[in-house]
C-alpha cells in the first residue's frame, strides 16, 4: 500500500471484502425472501450473516491500518465526513416517512378509525411513566458522551473519556431493555389499527438504532482503550458521537409526538386543567362546545339530544 505523494487522496489496492459483502447481503435478501414464504432456510441466513460479519470486521481492520499507517490526509477525512454525514441525512430521510405516515393518520383520521385519534380501543402509554424514563436516558447518555468528547480534546486519556463512554454505553443498553419491557406490558401489538404499526415501527427502528449505535460505541471504547485516539485524530469516534446524537433527537421527537401529542395525554392534561372548559368553536348562538371526546358531566345542556328527537 503506498500513497502517491503527488494526489490528496489514497486509493487501496484490490480487496476482497466488498466482493464478500455483496455476496453475503444477496444471500440475506434471499433468506429473508424464503423466510416471508414461510420456508425459511435457516443454513443460508446463518452462512450469510457469519460472512457478512466477518467481511465487514476485517474491511474495518484494514480501514484502522491504512490510517495508522498515515494514508488517510486530510481530504480523505473529509470524504470520509461527508459520507457519514449523508449517511444520517438517509436516516433522517428514513424516519421521515414513517413519521409522515403517523401524521397523515393522526391529523385526519379515517371513519375506519371511527375519525378519532388514538383508535378507539388503543390504550395508549403513559409520557410520564417508562418513557419519560428513557427520555431521560438518552438526554443523559448525550452529555456523558459530549463529555467524553471534550475530555479527549483536551487530551485527558485516562479518565473523562473512559467514563464518558461506559455511563454512555450503560444508559443505551438500559434503555433497550426498557423499551423491550414496554413492548411486553403493551396493551396493543402492532396489528392493531394504524396505530399499532406505526407506534412499533417508529418505536421498534429507533430502538434497532439504539443497539448499533451502542455497539458503535463499545468499539470506540475498546479503540480508546489501545490508544488509537488522539486529541487531532478521532473521526470515528466522532462520527460515533454524530450518530448517537441523532438517535437523541428522533427519540425526543417521537416522544412528544408519539407519547405525549397524539397519544392523547396532551389533550387530557389541558383537559384537567381547565376543568373541561374548553372548546374550539361556537355555534351561531355563542354558545361554546367541545368538538371531540366530551365528557358527560361537563356536556351543557344545550349541547344534548332532545328527548323528543330519540323517541
Amino acid at each position: 500500500m503506498n500513497r502517491n505523494p503527488y494526489s490528496r487522496y489514497y486509493v487501496p489496492g484490490p480487496s476482497p471484502w466488498p466482493f464478500f459483502v455483496g455476496i453475503s447481503a444477496n444471500g440475506l435478501a434471499v433468506g429473508l425472501i424464503l423466510w416471508l414464504h414461510r420456508s425459511p432456510s435457516y443454513l443460508l441466513m446463518s452462512m450469510s450473516i457469519s460472512c457478512m460479519m466477518l467481511s465487514t470486521l476485517s474491511w474495518w481492520r484494514d480501514l484502522i491500518r491504512e490510517g495508522d499507517m498515515g494514508f488517510y490526509t486530510r481530504f480523505v477525512i473529509k470524504s470520509f465526513r461527508d459520507g457519514v454525514a449523508l449517511f444520517i441525512l438517509s436516516e433522517v430521510m428514513f424516519f421521515f416517512s414513517f413519521f409522515w405516515a403517523f401524521f397523515h393518520n393522526a391529523l385526519s383520521p379515517s371513519c375506519e378509525l371511527g375519525m378519532r385519534w388514538p383508535p378507539p380501543g388503543i390504550r395508549t402509554p403513559n409520557p410520564s411513566s417508562t418513557s419519560l424514563f428513557e427520555t431521560g436516558l438518552l438526554i443523559s447518555s448525550g452529555l456523558f458522551v459530549t463529555q467524553a468528547h471534550k475530555s479527549m480534546r483536551l487530551k485527558d486519556y485516562d479518565v473523562g473519556p473512559f467514563i464518558g463512554l461506559l455511563m454512555t454505553i450503560l444508559c443505551g443498553a438500559v434503555f433497550f431493555l426498557v423499551q423491550v419491557r414496554e413492548y411486553y406490558w403493551n396493551s396493543y401489538s402492532i396489528a392493531d389499527s394504524v396505530y399499532g404499526s406505526v407506534f412499533y415501527l417508529l418505536t421498534g427502528f429507533h430502538g434497532a438504532h439504539v443497539v448499533v449505535g451502542t455497539i458503535w460505541l463499545m468499539v470506540s471504547l475498546a479503540r480508546l482503550w489501545r490508544g488509537e485516539f488522539s486529541s487531532q485524530r478521532h473521526f470515528g469516534f466522532e462520527a460515533c458521537i454524530w450518530y448517537w446524537h441523532f438517535v437523541d433527537v428522533v427519540w425526543v421527537s417521537l416522544w412528544f409526538v408519539v407519547y405525549v401529542w397524539f397519544g392523547g395525554w396532551l389533550y387530557m392534561w389541558w383537559f384537567k386543567m381547565w376543568d373541561g372548559d374548553i372548546y374550539s368553536f361556537k355555534y351561531p348562538d355563542l354558545k361554546p362546545s367541545w368538538y371531540a371526546y366530551i365528557q358527560e358531566e361537563h356536556c351543557p345542556s344545550w349541547y344534548k339530544v332532545p328527548d323528543w328527537l330519540k323517541s
